[in-house]
This record gives structure tokens, C-alpha cells and sequence, in this order.
């Protein structure tokens, strides 16, 4: 009986060619194209031009094999991407270590499940792993999440599409507001089912936005006494 090839199998075969980083980054850029349904087709066949035709087949059945492992015996929110990341290309890199992912549910259920169309954010997601727990508590809420690191982004962005994660994820520092890219992951308009759509900080629900100063209005000599404030970090 043939042995059902996994997810990492490809990429670490394809990796003895190119290089693994490379090869990873492609993929995921790959798997973000096809889950655009469409808009991204011109992107698409610029990355998968840099590799012959036999290994185009085999980036296509990684992706197979991805969504076979992720499905998790029909439970989904499997993180497909995190342990690999880890093991073979971050080896600690910047503190990329993800959480594990039963502390991960440890922490969603001390917080509680979120109500449908709660707004749950994690500011530093990594592949995304601690709002996929949340998920496990109620998957009808928005997932919002931010990291540094663009490859990073990627990985979130897959796995809230393929678990039916709406929400977003930011490519920024989530420290100086300095924003970089973005993407939402939504119900498409005409097939109902979630895809990936890149998106600009102006359609961003993570940047933080400063009000404007306005020079002709001058503030008060003497400030009102009033109870202490809480000062939000992202407009939520």
C-alpha cells in the first residue's frame, strides 16, 4: 500500500534543489494566489514559472496534502504550518518560537469563548495558532492578526481561509503602527465560500489612526478633572 505523502515531504524534497526558505515562501505565496479565486493569477504564474514543470505538480499536490492534513479528522484548526516553520527554517531566528498549541487552548479557555461576531485580536500571531484556538470556541467570530514577520502573515492568512477564519491579518509592526500589507479573508460575493483579499491600510481594521490636529482649535488653559480613561491601542 503507497504511503500517503505529506505536506513537508514535498517542500523538503523541492528544498534539496532550491533553497528551503525559498521554496517555503513560494508555496505559501502559491496557496495565498489560489485562494484569491482569480485575482491574483498574473502573481501566480510568475512564481510558478521559476520551477520546472514536473515540480509545479508537485507544489500543487503539497497543497493537497496540506488541506488533507489540516482537515484534522473532519475537527480542522490544525496548525499545518507553525511546527514546520520551527523545525526547519526559523531554528529560533528573532524568537520564533510559536506557542505550543495545547497552551494555546489553555489560554483561549481562560479567556472564554468569544461571542458570534466578536472582534478577538492577537497582535503578535505568529502562523496564527492562538486564534485558531479561539476559533475552536466559537468560529463565528472575526479573527484579527498582526505580526513583523511577512512570512508569518502568510501562514495566518492560509489558515484562517482554509478553517473559514474570517477576519485579517496585518503585515506591520504592531509597536510603531508602521504598516506594510494586508489581507481579509471574507465570504466572496458571488460563491459564498471564504477567499483572500489583499487589502490597504486605509481598508485596515488594525492601523491605528491618529486624529488629525487641527491648529484653529486651541485647547483649554485648564483641563476638566475626569475618571481615569482607557487609552485603546487599535481602533476596535
Amino acid at each position: 500500500m503507497k504511503t500517503q505523502k505529506r505536506f513537508s515531504d514535498y517542500l523538503l524534497k523541492l528544498g534539496r534543489r532550491y533553497d528551503l526558505h525559498r521554496v517555503f515562501t513560494d508555496s505559501l505565496e502559491l496557496f495565498v494566489c489560489a485562494l484569491s479565486l482569480g485575482a491574483k493569477e498574473e502573481r501566480y504564474l510568475e512564481i510558478i514559472g521559476r520551477y520546472e514543470k514536473p515540480e509545479d505538480y508537485e507544489l500543487s499536490e503539497a497543497f493537497g496534502a496540506l488541506v488533507l492534513e489540516m482537515d484534522n479528522d473532519g475537527q480542522g484548526l490544525k496548525d499545518g504550518f507553525g511546527d514546520f516553520f520551527m523545525e526547519h527554517l526559523s531554528h529560533g531566528r528573532n524568537g520564533q518560537f510559536f506557542t505550543p498549541e495545547p497552551v494555546c487552548e489553555m489560554m483561549a479557555q481562560v479567556t472564554g469563548a468569544p461571542h458570534d461576531g466578536a472582534r478577538v485580536l492577537d497582535c503578535a500571531c505568529g502562523s496564527g495558532r492562538l486564534l485558531m484556538a479561539a476559533a475552536k470556541l466559537n468560529r463565528n467570530a472575526l479573527f484579527f492578526g498582526a505580526d513583523i514577520d511577512r512570512t508569518c502573515c502568510l501562514m495566518s492568512v492560509i489558515n484562517f481561509c482554509l478553517n473559514g477564519m474570517l477576519g485579517e491579518v496585518a503585515w506591520m509592526d504592531s509597536l510603531s503602527n508602521k504598516f506594510y500589507g494586508a489581507w481579509r479573508i471574507e465570504l466572496h460575493p458571488e460563491h459564498y465560500v471564504p477567499y483572500i483579499r489583499e487589502i490597504t491600510d486605509d481598508e485596515s481594521y488594525i492601523v491605528l489612526r491618529l486624529p488629525e490636529a487641527k491648529a484653529e482649535i486651541q485647547p483649554p488653559k485648564q483641563l476638566p478633572v475626569v475618571g481615569a480613561q482607557q487609552q485603546l491601542l487599535f481602533e476596535f
